[in-house]
């Protein structure tokens, strides 16, 4: 009797788990290039590598997020290391002045070539007065702390309205213009920051940044402009004066310890400003 033989089915194309075996494999390659991208250090090899993750996991390349960050967000730009603490103590004088609700007394403007603080008149000194106030000296402290870690040139400019002054001391707006410049220059000078990278200067009411026509105008006028230059061609050199030498501009003998801190700053890259207030029109005329 002839054997039976059993018929062999042969089954078309690979196994099931062959399958999912070979995609493991592929997401486990794309997965080790990304690591060897991130060891690199190559910002060109990294998107590649992270255009290829996203098109083997199917991502799309605008997704849409259910968060909404509409805090700013520093600026996409590669600025000298020494620049960048430069901000960080900009930020740290930025927060005091919001902390302490003076926004509407000192403004802080962050531009290319350096960094510019305006202060209001009548915040420093009395009316026709050089004299400081001791209300400002926690900021200036602050700003002095800041100037003393750099060697930028630091200037400083006094400027008036057109409202006419005549006193022995100060016959015209010219000089007391000067005079409140240099009482700000000499109490940054007392508290640490170099003498030779200090300077001084009175404008009167020649260069206004309003019409002197109104009392608006006038008030906005009337200012103090502390501008720390960021120029890498001609440094001041690295001197600092010891706290103890020199009178502080009030003739007070103590001097009060220079606060220094840093903090990264959150800059508005569409203004590149930290803040910019709006000065108050105070009642009557102050110069």
């Amino acid at each position: 009797m002839a054997k039976k033989t059993k018929n062999i089915i042969v089954k078309q194309g690979l196994d099931e788990w062959v399958m999912t075996y070979g995609d493991m494999m592929s997401l486990l390659l794309t997965f080790f290039v990304l690591i060897v991208s991130f060891s690199s250090m190559q910002e060109t090899k990294f998107e590649e590598a992270a255009a290829s993750l996203r098109d083997a996991f199917g991502i799309l390349s605008n997704p849409e997020s259910v968060i909404d960050f509409n805090m700013p967000i520093v600026p996409k730009h590669n600025p000298e290391a020494r620049d960048a603490d430069v901000l960080y103590e900009v930020r740290s004088v930025e927060k005091m002045i919001m902390e302490d609700g003076l926004e509407n007394q000192v403004a802080v403007e962050v531009r290319e070539e350096g960094v510019l603080f305006r202060i209001q008149a009548p915040f420093l000194f009395a009316t026709g007065s050089a004299q400081l106030e001791s209300a400002p000296k926690d900021l200036l402290v602050r700003m002095a702390g800041m100037f003393a870690k750099f060697p930028y040139h630091v200037t400083i400019n006094g400027h008036t309205d057109n409202i006419p002054i005549r006193s022995a001391r100060y016959p015209s707006n010219w000089e007391l213009s000067a005079a409140r410049a240099v009482s700000v220059a000499r109490y940054f000078q007392s508290l640490g920051v170099a003498p030779e990278s200090l300077a001084a200067t009175g404008f009167g009411e020649y260069r206004p940044l309003e019409s002197n026509d109104t009392a608006e105008g006038r008030s906005r006028n009337r200012r103090v402009e502390v501008f720390l230059k960021l120029d890498h061609k001609d440094l001041a050199k690295e001197k600092r004066l010891p706290l103890g030498e020199g009178a502080p501009a009030d003739g007070n003998d103590e001097v009060p310890q220079v606060e220094k801190r840093s903090e990264r700053p959150i800059i508005d890259p569409v203004t590149n400003q930290l803040f910019h207030g709006r000065p108050v029109d105070l009642p009557g005329r102050v110069k």
